[in-house]
């Protein structure tokens, strides 16, 4: 902590008598006033660095991106990394860690345990992969459960609902 505070204050230091030898060393007092403005900005930025630090630190933010805005966010991002890439690679990865996010999502939402999540994927514009279909595989659970699911599933992409195929014991919706 104390390293930090002095590398701070260094840093401070050296930003003020950077603006204080450029503010002498400048002879139109035309541009003094233009100078003086951007160097106090400078300052400033200088003196609030260790917010962004703590800020930095002591949140994460993509964690909190992603419990927001849940799995559709997360694999719109993974689509973007994964059109950079084209190939049966990218599309595998992109099934896969989706059906790790769906998994995590219906457990923390509905309370089910899931046994399996099988995603299929086309290739889209650019090489991107485009979910097609789910087929998510639970325990015995009502009837009114697995449907449940199965509208969690399809909202969380965008899909309809034929398109999500959830299997239990005693039946499949």
């Amino acid at each position: 902590m104390i390293g930090a505070l002095s590398e701070w204050l260094r840093h401070l230091v050296i930003v003020i008598l950077l603006a204080v030898f450029l503010d002498l060393a400048l002879p139109s007092n035309v541009m003094q006033k233009y100078v003086r403005t951007v160097l106090g900005l400078v300052v400033m930025l200088t003196m609030l660095d260790p917010l962004r630090v703590l800020v930095a630190t002591h949140f994460n933010l993509e964690a909190a991106a992603a419990r927001l805005t849940g799995p559709v966010f997360q694999s719109a991002q993974f689509v973007g990394a994964g059109s950079a890439a084209s190939g049966s690679g990218s599309a595998g990865a992109f099934q896969t860690d989706l059906a790790a996010t769906l998994r995590q999502e219906i457990l923390q939402l509905q309370g089910v345990s899931v046994q399996s999540v099988q995603v299929m994927t086309s290739p889209g514009a650019g090489g991107a992969p485009l979910v097609t279909a789910v087929t998510v595989v639970i325990g015995a659970v009502k009837p009114a459960v697995a449907s449940a699911v199965q509208a969690q599933v399809a909202e969380s992409l965008g899909l309809a609902p034929g398109a999500v195929r959830v299997i239990y014991t005693g039946g499949q919706t």
